[in-house]
């Protein structure tokens, strides 16, 4: 018996309009549709007078409805993948789908259309050319920072998914980690009535937040420009002033640091602090001039691969 195919699918991410042709031919024409939300895609497609009939497809049950799916397949049943909006597979359920499905020989054929991240990078005026997508960012404060310090040194645009409930921790979160001077735009509740987009650097967007200029309410999609000289250049002070800035992983920012924040036109004595991911062990080394610099990134190096790192300047020591 021939296989039948796996579409997947993308909808619209807020207006109903923005559905393509294909799409609503691909959706009428299939003999299942897999979705994430059975009742938002019922809704949707009975808009259309499309009446297929709809498998429930979820983060909860993909595992163990995966081999079922892929049985269906290959008795001759050809499927479409939607999720609540969007492309499907891009922090939506899919991705285990797709790949048992290639593994098993299958047709699988994309129905392009609307991507948030995509959709939001076009209108932000940042830099495209170039971008890494971080999905949402961990729940935990902690986790949250610790993930935002691995990407310090990123010079490509950043782009993150951000949960309403957690939109004012993570830009304070950002503030600490990037500082307020890094550029970035956010798109909130795109191609609905109410959709809004502003270009601003981080410290603008955290007060615009507060001020309810930017209301917490909707789907947010936040992109942030990526790291570069200037970026460290203009950190602010985080904690006091003698807090010269972050860097994080690469240790051979340690040298890009001190450069390009000009603390060699006024340094005496600077104390390079790390810590260690798992051990969390905190080890300091001084350095009293810009020779000191290169040896002191060896002897840490030779150590280990920290994953924070700070510079202090020690005020008075000479």
């Amino acid at each position: 018996m021939k296989f039948g195919k796996l579409y997947i699918v993308a909808t619209p991410i807020g207006n109903r309009a923005d559905i393509s042709n294909r799409s609503l031919e691909i959706l009428s024409m299939v003999d299942f549709i897999a979705a994430e939300d059975t009742r938002k895609t019922r809704h949707l497609i009975s808009s259309f007078g499309i009446k297929q009939k709809i498998i429930s497809f979820h983060d909860h049950n993909e595992k163990s409805i995966v081999k079922k799916l892929i049985n269906k397949i290959k008795d001759g049943n050809t499927i479409a993948l939607v999720s609540d909006a969007g492309t499907p597979c891009i922090n939506d359920p899919g991705y285990t789908l797709v790949k048992f499905a290639r593994e098993e020989n299958i047709d699988v054929l994309p129905i392009p259309g609307a991507s948030s991240i995509i959709s939001a990078l076009s209108v932000s005026g940042m830099p495209i050319d170039s971008f890494c997508y971080e999905g949402y960012l961990p729940a935990k404060s902690e986790k949250r920072k610790s993930k935002l310090m691995e990407l310090i040194g990123e010079n490509r645009t950043i782009i993150f998914l951000v949960s309403v409930h957690k939109i004012k921790d993570s830009v304070d979160d950002l503030i600490l980690i990037f500082g307020n001077n890094r550029e970035c735009f956010i798109a909130r509740e795109m191609t609905k009535m109410h959709e809004q987009y502003v270009k601003c650097d981080l410290q603008e967007l955290s007060l615009k937040i507060k001020n309810q200029v930017i209301p917490v309410k909707g789907e947010f999609i936040l992109i942030i420009e990526g790291s570069n000289a200037y970026t460290y250049a203009s950190r602010p002070l985080l904690d006091n002033d003698s807090l010269i800035g972050i860097i994080v992983c690469k240790i051979d920012l340690v040298k890009l640091l001190i450069e390009q924040t000009e603390i060699s036109s006024f340094l005496n004595a600077a104390t390079i602090n790390y810590s260690f991911k798992k051990q969390k062990e905190v080890k300091t080394f001084t350095i009293t001039s810009n020779q000191d610099i290169e040896p002191t990134v060896k002897r840490i190096r030779d150590q280990d691969d920290p994953t924070f790192l700070s510079a202090r300047e020690n005020k008075g020591q000479g």
